[in-house]
């Protein structure tokens, strides 16, 4: 009942509460070839600029598309941070369509320069990206979520001399493409296809997909633009699997390989070419399964990724996730039901996140599908704030800043000399132009609260107060205030990702009783998921550590791997801390006595090779229970216990 109650977590309500929006505009499900898009079909954040700030927006955009080679771009960044904090302290409340400008124009800066440092081909790319703004807009943001933008950039310069129509019309899927690494995968795939090809696949409109490429946000469309399966491949798996209802059969249609489980016999598909056709034909295992299921997903435009896992067994599995959303458009979630057998308690999984080329748990791929479903002006108003939020805390690191409106006045006097004579300028009205406070921590933390209001689930918010509660710029009330806010709105719908933020800000607690009492809230609202729940005990027996509290340490760590013998992941280093704490107390007796209680209440895993029940948490323990008796003397209970394994 537990396993499936954590299976239907993962499906998440957090996903429905996000979907309360209009989801149509990408989800319809798409079996008839799509039609352009409409103008305005991608929302604006022009819109969204305050009236009297609109002569602001236009003076940005128009310093983005002057400013030319790095060294200017470096300068109008600097320029471009100085007014983003005169804007701040101008009070201007909640509407943040300026800072959103803002960012865009000094994430162009950071990008355009990178191009144009180059060779012509890439100044040509930067002089088609300045005239394209929408393009730009969501390629800029989809960089910031990559370790080596300059690789991406070099894939999009190939889209852009190849297929440019293309881009311009599937920017968003275009985005994904340049900003998400190929799926590794433990074989290699025949004949695999370029980045060129997979994208000439995908805005082919003579092909038939489940969902709405042009629309579908970059965050979801990397988990298809990931696949390099040859098209030949694609092919055959599309025609076969558009129109399944319920894609999670797939995985099902791979034959699991007994024999190589049970005997280790080589697998039947070692012996032919991997191909989506012979892994339905001669069958697998499960990573072979999940493979195949997730690449099927993928051929007919549906997000999809691999999961890997460990469950109470301890045996390494794997099975698949894949986006789904109803006809009508008004509910979405990841489904992670097909593989995941509710009897083995798999609590988390990992999948590879394909911008950064990382594992990531699956509770962050649902995260990633909550925060795209939600309007884009609110997204991009949360990582404008956050990133408004870091440059007021870093202004008045030493204390409180007092505001410089110089920068956002000359501005004003350049846009009148310049900009405002033009046909169809926004008028200038400076009026507002007056400072309310000086750049403080209250200022600071007020943004961050205004990005989580944005959007619950922007993570960089979340690490900026940790960050700030570190280096003592945050209080323990506007922590406690921070905390509340995060376990009220996000224990139900995030709960690994809440409960990780928890573990990470409860440390900065200064006070012993103030950080035990945060932990003990923790398990309080996150101690019914056994993982979770070892996590935080984890966390508190560390910390008695840290305060020379070894003895309430070794009772904290025990209660850790007796409680949570379900998950492998905590009942292993759990006795293994707890035995390291005894015997440097000359405890040998109690750290084998430990050992051997958690040995006898777990089970042996029967019917599989020795080198799969190797990874069972029965066999490690009883191998180092083993290895103890051998020390102690006592080798024929050690062989009884050797020969039970």
């Amino acid at each position: 009942m537990q396993g499936r109650a954590i299976s239907r977590a993962f499906v998440v309500a957090g996903v429905a509460a996000l979907v309360s929006v209009v989801l149509g505009v990408w989800a319809r499900p798409a079996v008839s070839a799509s039609a352009r898009p409409k103008a305005g079909a991608v929302e604006d954040a022009q819109g969204s600029v305050a009236k009297d700030e609109r002569w602001l927006a236009h003076a940005l955009d128009d310093a983005l598309c002057t400013a030319v080679g790095p060294q200017q771009r470096e300068a109008l960044t600097g320029r471009l941070a100085k007014v983003a904090l005169a804007w701040a302290a101008c009070g201007r409340g909640e509407a943040f369509g300026t800072p959103v400008q803002l960012l865009h124009a000094m994430r162009g800066c950071k990008y355009l320069a990178l191009l144009e440092a180059g060779d012509e081909d890439d100044k040509a790319l930067a002089q088609w990206l300045l005239g394209h703004r929408v393009a730009r807009r969501i390629v800029f943001r989809a960089l910031d979520d990559v370790p080596k933008p300059g690789k991406s950039l070099k894939a999009l310069r190939e889209l852009q001399a190849k297929e440019p129509d293309r881009l311009a019309e599937y920017p968003n899927l275009a985005a994904a493409f340049v900003t998400s690494q190929p799926r590794r995968f433990y074989k290699p795939q025949p004949e695999p296809a370029t980045t060129l090809e997979s994208f000439v696949y995908f805005t082919d409109p003579k092909r038939k997909f489940r969902y709405d490429l042009k629309k579908m946000p970059f965050e979801l469309s990397r988990y298809v633009a990931d696949t390099r399966l040859s098209i030949p491949e694609r092919t055959w798996a599309a025609r076969r699997y558009l129109r399944v209802r319920n894609l999670g059969t797939a995985y099902f249609h791979v034959q699991y390989d007994y024999d190589y489980f049970r005997k280790r016999e080589p697998k039947k598909i070692s012996k032919v070419d991997y191909t989506m056709q012979n892994l339905a034909k001669v069958g697998g295992v499960c990573i072979d399964q999940a493979y195949y299921a997730s690449e099927a997903c993928k051929a007919v435009g549906v997000p999809s990724a691999i999961v890997y896992g460990r469950g109470v067994s301890g045996i390494s599995h794997a099975w698949f996730t894949y986006f789904q959303m109803n006809a009508a458009g008004t509910s979405a979630s990841w489904k992670g039901g097909a593989g995941r057998y509710a009897s083995n308690l798999y609590f988390t999984g990992s999948v590879d996140d394909p911008a950064t080329g990382e594992k990531i748990l699956d509770s962050e791929l649902v995260l990633v599908g909550s925060a795209a479903l939600l309007p884009l002006r609110r997204r991009e108003e949360a990582e404008a704030a956050t990133a408004l939020a870091r440059l007021v805390a870093e202004a008045c690191v030493d204390g409180n800043a007092p505001a410089d409106l110089a920068p956002l006045r000359e501005l004003a006097s350049d846009y009148e000399k310049r900009l405002a004579p033009r046909p169809k300028a926004p008028p200038l009205d400076a009026s507002w132009v007056q400072a309310k406070g000086p750049l403080d921590a209250p200022l600071a933390e007020s943004l961050i609260r205004l990005a989580v209001k944005r959007n619950l689930a922007y993570a960089p918010a979340w690490e900026l107060i940790t960050e700030l509660r570190k280096s003592d710029r945050l209080s323990a009330g506007s922590l406690d205030r921070f905390l509340g806010i995060l376990i009220e709105k996000t224990a139900q719908a995030f709960p690994e990702l809440s409960c990780r933020m928890v573990l990470q800000l409860a440390p900065t607690l200064a006070d012993e009783a103030r950080r035990e009492k945060a932990y003990r809230r923790a398990l309080g609202v996150y101690g019914r998921r056994p993982d979770l729940k070892g996590k935080i005990l984890m966390a508190m027996a560390a910390d008695c550590v840290t305060a020379g509290q070894n003895a309430k340490a070794v009772t904290i760590y025990q209660t850790a791997a007796t409680q949570c013998l379900a998950v492998p992941d905590i009942v292993l280093p759990a006795a293994a801390r707890a035995e390291e704490l005894l015997v440097a107390d000359n405890k040998q007796a109690a750290a084998m006595r430990l050992y051997y209680t958690l040995f006898r209440r777990t089970a042996k895993e029967k019917d599989t090779a020795e080198e799969i029940r190797k990874q069972t948490p029965h066999y490690q323990l009883g191998t180092r229970l083993a290895e103890m008796l051998r020390e102690a003397g006592k080798d024929a209970a050690a062989e009884k216990i050797t020969a039970g394994l």
